[in-house]
């Protein structure tokens, strides 16, 4: 116990040692109208043009040059402005505004198009108020989805050449669940979204490993303001949901306050027809199930705080973020050749997530207490009815856990370098129960099990960042972690490497390389069991492994606007639910199992056009190969490989100048695909959508349409070996969605995520 205090108490001092500061010029560059320009490039000489440091803006615009001189000059190049040139006094931070391009010819005046993004410190950074322009989108998650390489699938964002993607607000390293991070991102305007920064390779002071999404919200520059935002919903897929929220935001420097409330009704169908040959002794025993089921939920989401702006531009945060679930009711009913049953779930009390986070931020790094509560109570009645037997019985699953996060970082040059480090240390405690109790004298099963468990997980990294010249930078990162879960006690170290070269301006080069680790919910490491239907059963496992993933990407970009990517991914001991046939007994377990590995290599091309201020386009074409190898998958074993084929044509119309009418066309298709042994059917979708923006764009109204003729869904066949079952998913993807919304000044706000990833007991 001593040595692990001697250990989390060094990890956490590191964050707070203050190396020795080189001396340094700070400043900002922005364009005629105050926006950040990204991926500018300064070069410093001395009064009579001899060269002494260069560097590039960051997505805020910002630079720092190492230096001790007090007078120097300064010279800004970028393509899309014109070159800057300033003699300089003394060390103050300077404030430096470009002046577009303008070419003329004879009587035409020609403006060089802005490109949509940059590359800077191993970043991709999309300009999103250009991106948007003439798009019908509502919301800042809407806004994610227009980003080239992203898209959802399943309900998970998917990040092409990547294993997964973390998103980000500002900076902000806290995680959720996706279906609570996507309620929060859709309370958001886009109007608000400044740039999005995509990192194949995440630096570690984000505390997220692996590819992610940091998107950077805009600053707000009076000193006194009241604003907010009113959005409502209606969504009417078999069955209607709704939503409504409301914002506010009130500044008084060197305060802000903000409030976010979002209250939604949520109904859905569900349903899949199974067929099975089971392997039952020397005949296949033919098995048919028909489940059929809704699931409700009312969700009330309520985020707060307040920042007080110190001087020497450090700030103080407390936020508060609650989401309280209630009115939930699952219900399921399945009939067939086996059995019937009947399968209710409901909640004891409302599902409940409690989250306080306290951050200080400074020009030299930051440092931060958070603190987050979950509790889950669910209960199950089920009714099972066979020719042989029946059953009912009531189950109560409880997950109470209890998690606390400290974190601590710090930056500053070193000569011409940047060196970057810091420490994060992690206790969680999961306390969760399972308890069968019989109704009548039905049979009820005995896997019961009360545990507590318990995580710590200490991290501490260092990284450095390098530009050399106005062609070349280079950051890399090494990140050391020690975690200890049960009796598992694991070092792990995690390598990050991104290196940019740019030739000429027209074209420049992009290589990046992360390793990360995805841990199991803790749900799943009980090893408790519960029941679908007469047939099916759901598993935990005990012995699930943590996964390790490599990724690397050469990407290429043409003209600042193509961009060509080779990739390539593996995961060793990947994790996924699958299906499997129990042997001479009629039962079919869907259980989480370590693969050996999983690997993938592929290409993905993002083509933009345009025809005039008319048609807007985009084609994104993903083609990869993937390989799943499985030497224990119960008492079996598969290896599987295909080469996958995905891309997506968007189109934006502009209708009409005034008033602003806007029409959106989408179609997007999927080869067939694998998931360990299952082999997933081909895919494809089409979307439409119109949006009106009136009273000077404060208001919207917006009529969409999703999967139009509900083609999104896969159906699942696994044949090898003695399994044998077709699983077709009842459809009900297709949605259409009328939205308004209205905006009384100027909106702004800060989300954050919460690490719930892995709470739930469904």
């Amino acid at each position: 116990m001593k040595t692990k205090f001697i250990l989390i108490t060094c990890l956490l001092g590191l964050s707070s040692l203050n190396a020795i500061n080189g001396q340094y010029i700070k400043g900002k560059v922005c364009s005629p109208n105050g926006l950040p320009v990204a991926n500018a490039t300064i070069i410093m000489q001395t009064v009579d043009s001899i060269y002494v440091h260069s560097a590039c803006t960051d997505s805020l615009g910002l630079f720092h040059l190492p230096s001790d001189l007090t007078d120097y000059r300064l010279i800004i190049h970028h393509l899309l402005y014109e070159t800057h040139e300033e003699l300089c006094c003394g060390r103050q931070e300077r404030l430096i505004y470009l002046k577009e391009k303008d070419h003329s010819l004879q009587e035409v005046i020609v403006k060089g198009a802005r490109s949509l993004f940059q590359l800077t410190d191993g970043k991709i950074v999309y300009d999103m108020p250009l991106l948007l322009k003439n798009k019908v989108v509502g919301n800042v998650y809407e806004a994610l989805l227009q980003l080239p390489g992203v898209r959802e699938q399943d309900g998970a964002l998917v990040l092409a050449g990547a294993t997964g993607v973390s998103i980000l607000i500002n900076g902000q390293t806290a995680s959720m669940p996706l279906s609570n991070l996507i309620a929060l991102l859709k309370m958001l305007p886009q109007s608000q979204l400044e740039s999005a920064e995509i990192m194949y390779g995440s630096s570690p002071e984000y505390h997220v490993r692996g590819a992610s999404i940091n998107l950077i919200m805009k600053e707000q520059a009076r000193e006194r303001t009241l604003e907010g935002q009113l959005n409502s919903t209606y969504f009417q897929k078999h069955d209607e949901s709704y939503t409504a929220g409301a914002a506010l935001l009130y500044t008084a420097t060197p305060w802000s306050t903000h409030f976010n409330y979002s209250y939604d009704i949520n109904h859905e169908k569900t349903g899949v027809h199974l067929y099975a040959h089971h392997p039952y002794h020397d005949q296949p025993k033919i098995i048919e199930q028909f489940n059929r089921g809704s699931r409700r939920a009312n969700t009330h989401y309520l985020r707060m705080g307040v920042n007080y702006t110190l001087p020497h531009k450090t700030k103080l945060a407390l936020t508060y973020t609650s989401q309280i679930k209630t009115a939930i009711r699952h219900r399921e009913y399945s009939e067939g050749t086996f059995a019937h049953s009947i399968n209710h779930k409901t909640n004891q009390t409302p599902v409940q997530l409690h989250n306080i986070l306290l951050s200080y931020t400074s020009d030299g790094g930051k440092a931060g207490v958070e603190y987050t509560h979950y509790h889950d109570y669910t209960s199950q009645n089920y009714r099972e009815y066979r020719s042989a037997k029946n059953r009912a019985f009531i189950t109560r699953l409880s997950q109470r856990i209890n998690q606390l996060r400290i974190f601590g970082d710090r930056s500053h040059p070193v000569g011409s370098w940047t060196l970057n480090y810091g420490a994060q240390y992690a206790y969680a405690h999961d306390r969760s129960y399972q308890c069968y109790n019989h109704v009548e004298k039905s049979d009820a099963p005995s896997s019961n099990f009360d545990s507590h468990l318990t995580e710590h997980t200490a991290q501490a990294y260092i990284g450095i960042k390098k530009t050399i010249g106005d062609k070349f930078s280079l950051s890399a990162s090494l990140t050391g972690e020690y975690y200890e879960f049960a009796e598992v006690k694991v070092w792990s170290a995690f390598p990050t490497l991104a290196a940019t070269y740019t030739p000429s301006s027209s074209y420049l080069f992009h290589l990046s390389f992360s390793s990360d680790k995805t841990y199991p919910e803790y749900w799943q490491l009980h090893g408790g069991k519960s029941y679908l239907n007469g047939y099916a059963e759901v598993h935990g496992n005990r012995f699930l492994k943590p996964y390790r993933e490599f990724s690397g990407q050469l990407s290429t970009i043409l003209n600042r606007r193509y961009t060509l990517t080779l990739y390539g991914n593996y995961l060793k001991d990947y994790s996924a639910q699958l299906p499997y046939q129990v042997p001479n007994h009629p039962l079919l377990i869907y259980q989480v199992v370590n693969f050996d590995y999983k690997r993938t290599f592929g290409l993905n091309i993002i083509l933009p056009f345009r025809m005039g201020r008319i048609w807007d386009a985009r084609l994104t074409v993903n083609t990869f190969y993937d390989k799943v190898k499985n030497l224990h998958f119960h008492d079996l074993s598969f290896e599987k490989e295909k080469c996958v084929l995905y891309s997506r044509l968007d189109n934006t119309i502009r209708l009409s100048a005034k008033p602003d009418i806007k029409l959106e066309i989408a179609g997007a298709y999927i080869s067939k695909s694998i998931q360990g042994p299952l082999d997933l059917s081909a895919l494809w979708n089409v979307d439409a959508g119109i949006q009106w923006s009136f009273w000077n764009n404060r208001a919207e109204l917006r009529l969409k349409g999703t999967d139009l003729f509900n083609r999104w869904t896969p159906d699942i066949v696994m044949r090898y070996a003695s399994q044998n079952l077709r699983m077709d998913i009842i459809p009900d993807s297709r949605t259409v969605t009328l939205s308004f919304t209205l905006r009384l000044g100027d909106f702004k706000s800060s989300e954050k995520r919460i690490d719930s990833s892995r709470f739930g007991t469904h």
